[in-house]
């Protein structure tokens, strides 16, 4: 993408931008891997890509939302299962300054590039007996654990009075056994397996209850978990989505369809749906970054976004991951017979735009909960 000339460059989107062709020149070795390739995860680590939201106090960025959002979709842009790896690490890293100040020393004081990588519980608990906390389950979904250093489980508590509360436990890697159960092709390359813990140890002040990783809102950007992913995943679609559409001006340069005697670039179909895509990629993506601006400002002015504004963070995020779902199906269905095959980046892209926004954070139920907050039937800080 071009340089914006209406906004500011920074350092860190800087360094983004800078890593595009070592990104694009490791595709076919994070596609066979299905996972990214380790040195390159060490470089991203190294580089400090994963604190962007990390609190300065810990040697992170501690990038207000717009800036993050920038950055993500710099990354993703190169390679969609990278932007994917850097943002869900990213906003993990957000919690640090609501947990025990002896665990985040622990997890990024001792070591600023670590990485934390979190599963969906799958009939997880933990319990306590004399003091001992023991974790057993089965987590899936676990984007970026091949290069994480810790890992968070979700689990029930059981305490020994017979209560039972969600919580967090942070266990290192190591003492968990990997799995695979990341048979993809979108985002094919996020590595994102499953693990299994079997009666293994937790050190009791690495048990957090799970409203910390909830409802905490970070010393970067005042906002919860739920929005920050939201916002990651939003740029994520539209950094993909934008690969996509300079994939097809570049295809469109020279290639002249099979039984045609003029180029793409010449056909009026192309213009209009090129426009159209480019039209909606830029709406979808000034709506997210108009929004998180004033999130921004909201924050260095008044400590936290209000509920209102809240909202409409998660129907813009929400939005940037439908639209840059459209628009990348517009763009392949313009690109034709080229688009199918494996090697081509629009088929790339087609594949992993589907596989965001058959995420959570990309349902469209969320357009209905938003919706009722606008109308009046629901509070506005709940949709949040």
């Amino acid at each position: 993408m071009k340089a914006e000339k209406h906004r500011t460059t920074f350092p860190e989107l800087e360094l983004a931008r800078s890593f595009s062709e070592r990104i694009r020149s490791s595709e076919q070795e994070i596609t066979e891997r299905r996972e990214l390739p380790p040195q390159l995860a060490d470089e991203l680590k190294q580089a400090g890509l994963f604190r962007l939201l990390l609190p300065r106090s810990l040697g992170g960025s501690e990038l207000p939302l717009p800036k993050y959002i920038r950055c993500i979709e710099a990354i993703a842009e190169a390679d969609g299962s990278v932007g994917w790896c850097v943002g869900q690490g990213g906003v993990f890293t957000h919690c640090a300054d609501g947990l025990p100040p002896e665990l985040a020393n622990t997890i990024w004081g001792q070591n600023p590039a670590a990485v934390v990588s979190t599963g969906t519980p799958m009939n997880c608990k933990a319990v306590a007996t004399d003091g001992i906390f023991r974790l057993t389950g089965h987590w899936r979904f676990a984007s970026g654990c091949m290069h994480a250093d810790w890992l968070g489980a979700m689990a029930d508590l059981h305490g020994e009075d017979g209560s039972i509360s969600p919580v967090m436990c942070i266990v290192p890697k190591e003492n968990v056994d990997l799995g695979d159960g990341w048979n993809v092709t979108g985002l094919r390359g996020t590595g994102s397996r499953e693990y299994r813990a079997s009666d293994i140890v937790v050190p009791h002040g690495h048990i957090i209850p799970i409203n910390i990783f909830r409802s905490h809102c970070g010393v970067a950007t005042g906002l919860p978990g739920g929005l920050l992913f939201a916002s990651s995943f939003g740029a994520v679609g539209l950094g993909i989505a934008r690969h996509a559409i300079d994939s097809l001006i570049e295809l469109a340069q020279d290639k002249v369809p099979a039984f045609g005697n003029r180029k793409l670039m010449e056909d009026s179909m192309i213009h209009v749906g090129l426009a159209q895509a480019e039209a909606m990629w830029g709406s979808a993506r000034a709506f997210l970054l108009e929004i998180a601006e004033e999130c921004a400002y909201l924050h260095e002015t008044e400590g936290l976004p209000s509920g209102a504004v809240r909202t409409r963070l998660r129907l813009a995020a929400t939005n940037a991951m439908r639209t840059s779902g459209t628009v990348v199906d517009k763009i392949y269905e313009l690109a034709g017979s080229d688009g199918i095959f494996d090697d081509h980046p629009v088929y790339r892209t087609f594949q992993d735009i589907h596989a965001v926004t058959q995420q959570i954070q990309a349902r469209p139920a969320h357009f209905r909960a938003v919706g009722r907050a606008l109308i009046g039937l629901d509070s506005e800080d709940g949709v949040g």
